[in-house]
């Protein structure tokens, strides 16, 4: 019997596939939780991508499988706005307990990573309500205007939290054994500000996880943006430049763009709704505005939200009523890149020939430099 090479090819590859790859099958119970839709997407590196979905039912307990050829990051979403983040291994079969109204509490078994990323989350919760309670205070204590001492002693006591949290964010992506986990943490800190840790960490990577091919393309994908960024430092913007063009939406979904206000005074304002200094310098922002809007004069403002009905209560509540868009994508922002911005609250004042004349003006600067070249 004569057998051709070319049938049997694609057997062997089935069979090579399906050999390295395993399933993986996930049971669940969230006690008070209603009958509801689930999805589960694998976080990927360009998308996330739909593996399952199902019903759970009326007992909060819910199943899902998937097959994976080396450990991924999962998002279990249940509803609108519940989820799980789970760290999932060819071979995993974990189990899945919580309640249905403290869903950041569940519990999982069987599967080593997914219990590493877990106990991540729980610190990485603890760290945040620290941050937040002492952002709170100090708010509190700027507000009451209380003594400089106790300004400066609750000051101190955020910034060594925030840095204990960084360093622990750090310490756990540096030395995790799970990929998912290490690249989950370390997507949490800002290029801008860890450029160096950052590099080495995805030098390093490949190295812990040869065999993974997330790590591999998210090392790629930092390392040959880094090259690409210091090659671009000598061309950053300047005093007497042109203005990069740019457009995105406002919140009503039109179109606006930089150039449609070319023969004004613009100033391009980066801000966001989440950011506690932004929201501060506001109010400074509407005084010059309010000083020189009828002049030949307005101001574009950039937030780097991304979630738009946060981003539209912060523009009613401070009173923004000049020209607003975003692209809604947080640090993504392509505006942001092409303008340098590393930092919020920032800003950047154009003349009417489409040249940057000023940069970064708060407070008292802003109002000066306005009432200088208004007429």
């Amino acid at each position: 019997m004569k057998i051709s090479f070319r049938h049997v090819l694609p057997l062997l590859l089935a069979f090579f596939l399906y050999s390295c790859s395993s399933e993986v099958s996930v049971k669940g119970k969230i006690a008070n939780m209603p009958p509801v839709q689930f999805t589960v997407h694998e976080l990927g590196f360009d998308d996330n991508i739909p593996v399952d979905s199902g019903m759970s039912n009326d007992q909060g307990e819910f199943e899902f499988k998937c097959k994976n050829t080396e450990e991924g990051l999962y998002r279990v979403t249940f509803g609108q706005d519940k989820y799980l983040l789970l760290a999932l291994n060819k071979g995993d079969h974990p189990t899945i307990n919580g309640e249905w109204n403290a869903l950041e509490n569940y519990t999982v078994s069987g599967s080593r990573s997914s219990t590493v990323l877990k106990s991540f989350l729980v610190n990485l919760r603890e760290n945040i309500n620290d941050i937040k309670t002492l952002a709170v205070i100090k708010d509190s204590v700027e507000a009451r205007e209380q003594n400089d001492s106790l300004k400066l002693s609750v000051e101190k006591d955020l910034q060594e939290v925030n840095a204990r949290f960084m360093q622990y964010i750090k310490g756990f992506a540096d030395t995790t054994q799970s990929v998912a986990s290490a690249l989950f943490a370390v997507n949490l800190i800002k290029p801008q500000f860890e450029g160096p840790f950052l590099t080495t960490f995805y030098e390093g990577i490949t190295k812990r996880f040869p065999s993974s091919t997330s790590a591999k393309q998210f090392a790629q994908r930092f390392l040959q943006g880094n090259k690409q960024d210091q090659a671009e430092e000598t061309d950053q913007l300047k005093i007497n430049q042109a203005a990069p063009d740019f457009s995105a939406e406002t919140p009503d979904g039109k179109l606006l763009k930089l150039s449609d206000f070319k023969g004004k005074y613009i100033l391009v304002d980066f801000w966001a709704s989440w950011c506690a200094p932004c929201r501060k310098e506001n109010p400074n922002v509407v005084n010059a505005w309010n000083a020189n809007k009828n002049k030949n004069f307005t101001i574009i403002g950039i937030s780097l939200d991304s979630n738009k009905e946060n981003w539209m209560k912060a523009i009613e509540k401070d009173g923004l009523t000049w020209n607003h868009i975003s692209e809604l994508v947080g640090w993504q922002s392509v505006i942001a890149r092409n303008y340098g911005i590393e930092e919020i609250p920032s800003n950047v004042l154009i003349d009417p020939s489409g040249n940057i004349i000023a940069m970064n003006l708060k407070g008292d600067a802003l109002t000066t430099k306005l009432a200088e070249v208004l007429p």
